[in-house]
């Protein structure tokens, strides 16, 4: 039957597509939707296939086709089953505890609490910190040197971001205080926060947001200790 028309070529409809065109509609098929001459998903196996799925599907008991017959696939199923199998073997080995293990804990925790929390210094990328013991101890020295106060605690909160993490920025001084009796304290306390942002400030670096006073003892004035010997 003569298919041609009056040109002497086969209409489009039923021409046979040549070998480039077929090889050239394989490639096309393989490639993801959309993928263009984009390159290939770092992500992904050279077959297109994310690996947690067929690692997934593999544990279900419900790989396709593709999965059972693919190279890439199979591979990567083989390259888990050795690890897993590693993995097990490695949690089986017996692991030696020290005789002093229960000494060295104890050591570490009590150097932990001696110094304190570490607070943040300087800018977010820079690692510069302060342990809490080291800034007490300075925030202290200067309440101290208001006549009559005697600084019996000190703790500093660093400040937290969102995950409530310690990060640079303003930190939170709680002080505990004995004063003399008979001193105005609301403006002792005043000078008292006064003195601690600005020892901070100068000889620490730290930006103070809040500093909490608390009064535990009224101590007696100088003259009335010696009146009373």
């Amino acid at each position: 039957m003569d298919v041609t028309n009056e040109a002497g070529d086969v209409p489009e409809a039923l021409r046979l597509p040549s070998a480039a065109e077929l090889l050239a509609t394989t490639r096309h098929d393989r490639t993801p939707a959309g993928s263009g001459d984009a390159e290939p998903d770092p992500n992904l196996l050279p077959c297109g296939r994310d690996p947690e799925a067929v690692l997934e599907h593999a544990a279900a008991g419900e790989s396709d086709e593709h999965e059972r017959s693919c190279p890439e696939c199979q591979a990567l199923l083989r390259d888990h089953s050795v690890l897993d199998q590693v993995t097990r073997e490695w949690a089986e080995l017996p692991v030696p505890v020290p005789d002093d293990l229960g000494v060295r804990v104890m050591r570490l925790v009590r150097a932990e609490l001696h110094t304190g929390r570490l607070l943040p210094l300087g800018e977010p990328d820079e690692q510069l910190t302060l342990t809490e013991s080291a800034a007490a101890r300075t925030l202290r020295a200067a309440v101290d040197a208001e006549p009559g106060v005697q600084a019996r605690s000190c703790r500093i909160r660093p400040y937290e971001n969102r995950a409530g993490a310690a990060v640079p920025g303003p930190v939170t001084v709680r002080l505990s205080v004995g004063v003399p009796y008979g001193e105005p304290i609301h403006a002792l306390a005043d000078r008292l926060r006064e003195r601690v942002r600005r020892a901070a400030s100068e000889r620490l670096g730290l930006e103070v947001a809040k500093v909490d006073v608390d009064v535990v003892g009224l101590e007696s004035a100088a003259g009335d200790r010696e009146a009373n010997r």
